[in-house]
């Protein structure tokens, strides 16, 4: 009886570590870091917003890849909303309040990423590594036809280091 209940508790051990082994792989193999998302709505300088709550029930990540001139980050959803697109943002830190971070802006690279109708979707955004940035953190949203603000909105829960 006692065999059995460890060997049940080991199975339970594998099955709730299983899903962290390939993120953990793949970042320990291409020396990235791994950055995970909430759904919290920032400013362009990394600050939070008051009063936007979440609305969204996707899971999102990222790992983040520098060279000395170069910044590659890889971005997948998953659970998104089927046949959809959302826009993906990399913005370089620190950024003064002042400043925009649309796609285009010195610092920002944007690209969409297309969700499958399993709800699942990868991009890969590169860009050179502005003077003076020290990171970058990826926000990512889905644009709301009838507000200024986003219909859903996902954001790096830290500034990755490059």
């Amino acid at each position: 009886m006692r065999r059995q209940t460890r060997l049940m508790s080991l199975a339970a051990a594998v099955a709730v570590l299983a899903p962290l082994v390939p993120a953990v792989t793949a970042t320990a193999q291409g020396g990235g870091t791994f950055v995970p998302f909430t759904q919290t709505l920032r400013r362009c300088d990394f600050s939070e917003t008051d009063f936007n709550g979440p609305t969204g029930y996707a899971r999102a990540t990222a790992v983040v890849h520098s060279t000395g001139s170069e910044v590659s980050v890889d971005v997948e959803m998953n659970t998104a909303i089927p046949n959809i697109h959302y826009d993906v943002r990399v913005i370089q830190a620190p950024r003064p309040a002042s400043a925009t971070c649309h796609g285009g802006d010195p610092g920002v690279t944007a690209a969409p990423i297309f969700i499958d109708p399993a709800g699942n979707g990868r991009v890969t955004l590169r860009d050179g590594i502005e003077p003076g940035a020290t990171g970058v953190w990826v926000f990512i949203t889905r644009p709301d036809a009838f507000s200024q603000n986003p219909a859903e909105f996902y954001t790096s829960d830290f500034i990755a280091s490059i």
